[in-house]
């Protein structure tokens, strides 16, 4: 049976949660590369951009390893956890964190605030823009995968991109109008928030090229 309603839902919940994982790690990272000083900053930073270049296929491996020996698989978490590891989240949070005046965080700290609560209540607010942006992209992004979601998933977790590719393959028959309804309604949640935010998409993406 082809169940895109419910592979809906399983990818949205998914989506989410991964997209929320994402925008918490890569602005705490963006927060802590940008104001703060530690041993070897630069050699890390670096680490975390070249390792945008690495494709999937390298790691994926002791990734799926790694799900199954904590007992993860097939699960929202099993799925969600290794993406919310987004090295161009990082990159794009770092192009709106670094037009934030230092002169803030100083101030936070004179009068008392601490770490967690000067991201909390003055950086994380202040990044409105890369937040949006890297919603929208990661969004896009993790909704569209395939790989990852097709190795951990098999009966309680029903990834579209999986569905949509059994739909299309030919061992099976699927009547065109079935398919073309299909591929209609994957594409439409992503659609839609990319219609909705364009226009923060198009100046973080800018700005990032720009500062890059």
């Amino acid at each position: 049976t082809i169940e895109i309603g419910r592979a809906t839902i399983d990818t949205m919940i998914y989506t989410i949660v991964t997209v929320i994982g994402i925008l918490i790690i890569s602005s705490l990272a963006a927060y802590e590369f940008a104001f703060f000083r530690f041993p070897l900053k630069k050699l890390l930073f670096g680490l975390v951009m070249v390792s945008m270049m690495l494709p999937q296929v390298l790691y994926i491996i002791p990734l799926y390893r790694l799900i199954f020996g904590m007992g993860l698989a097939d699960t929202v978490l099993g799925v969600s956890l290794p993406l919310m590891v987004a090295p161009l989240a990082v990159f794009i949070m770092m192009q709106f964190i670094e037009d934030l005046p230092v002169s803030f965080i100083e101030s936070a700290k004179i009068d008392g605030a601490g770490h967690f609560r000067i991201y909390g209540q003055i950086v994380f607010p202040l990044m409105r823009n890369g937040i949006l942006t890297t919603t929208v992209l990661m969004f896009m992004r993790i909704w569209g995968q395939y790989l990852w979601p097709s190795l951990v998933t098999s009966a309680k977790i029903k990834p579209i991109s999986v569905t949509i590719a059994n739909i299309l393959s030919p061992n099976y028959w699927v009547d065109s109008r079935v398919k073309i309804a299909a591929m209609l309604l994957a594409m439409l949640p992503p659609l839609l928030i990319y219609v909705v935010f364009q226009r923060y998409v198009i100046e973080g993406v800018t700005a990032s090229g720009v500062k890059g």
